[in-house]
């Protein structure tokens, strides 16, 4: 397997893929990362890749400074579509495959940290990838947008707070808000480098976050790579499916 890896924003794809290419690597696939940070050109000639994942990152779809990328990165995402091979995104990966789609993507207002209830929906009990996992799975978040399904998508995951959680499109396509990948090492990265001691944040709030996320690591790391490791794994069938 060969596919296609995006990092929008400033993350180390192979250090802070997480159970993604834990589960990649273990399949004998390759993550071929492009990076929007090194000014990694995307590629245009898609024949030689089986399937797409777009990672999470700190920038936002709506940046007006960024929006040639994400043009470039939407259109990408449509091309992988239309030749019918899978994609799968987390986090900044499902609002750019949302905005790929003709949907909005926009602030929430808050930050959005630490291991949260989700449910799955009807259609989500029933999903390919998602069908025997927890119906109310706790997974680890860190986000302060969110997005519009958009047109012909199917909600898998809904949320409390933010509803718009997980949804795929079609049937080769899936998105999801969680960061079901990470490992309590790779937060601890993420919050060094964007939380603690940024003073756009209440870092007193943020300390708290923190150390409850800490906590609910011992609690709830296992299950969630349970479900990691059961989702990317079925991702990667849909690959093997479509090379047939």
């Amino acid at each position: 397997m060969r596919i296609v890896a995006i990092m929008a924003g400033g993350m180390d794809g192979p250090a802070e893929s997480g159970r993604i290419g834990e589960v990649v690597a273990e399949r004998g696939g390759t993550l071929h990362w492009f990076y929007r940070r090194k000014g990694d050109v995307l590629p245009l000639d898609i024949d030689a890749f089986d399937g797409l994942i777009v990672f999470g990152g700190e920038v936002s779809v709506h940046d007006p400074l960024l929006q040639p990328y994400f043009d470039d990165l939407a259109d990408l995402i449509r091309r992988f579509a239309s030749a019918r091979k899978p994609v799968l995104g987390s986090c900044l990966g499902c609002q750019s495959i949302a905005y790929a789609f003709g949907a909005a993507v926009k602030p929430q207002g808050f930050l959005e940290y630490g291991f949260t209830s989700l449910q799955l929906t009807e259609a989500g009990q029933d999903d390919p990838l998602l069908k025997g996992t927890e119906l109310q799975p706790k997974l680890f978040e860190m986000h302060s947008d969110t997005f519009d399904l958009p047109e012909g998508a199917t909600l898998l995951m809904s949320g409390k707070a933010v509803k718009n959680q997980a949804y795929r499109l079609g049937d080769l396509i899936y998105a999801f808000q969680c960061h079901f990948e990470v490992t309590p090492e790779i937060v601890d990265t993420w919050n060094r480098r964007e939380l603690l001691g940024d003073p756009a944040q209440d870092q007193a709030h943020i300390a708290e976050l923190i150390a409850q996320a800490q906590q609910d690591f011992t609690q709830y790391q296992a299950a969630q790579t349970d479900f990691a490791r059961t989702l990317v794994n079925r991702w990667l069938d849909l690959i093997d499916t479509t090379q047939v």
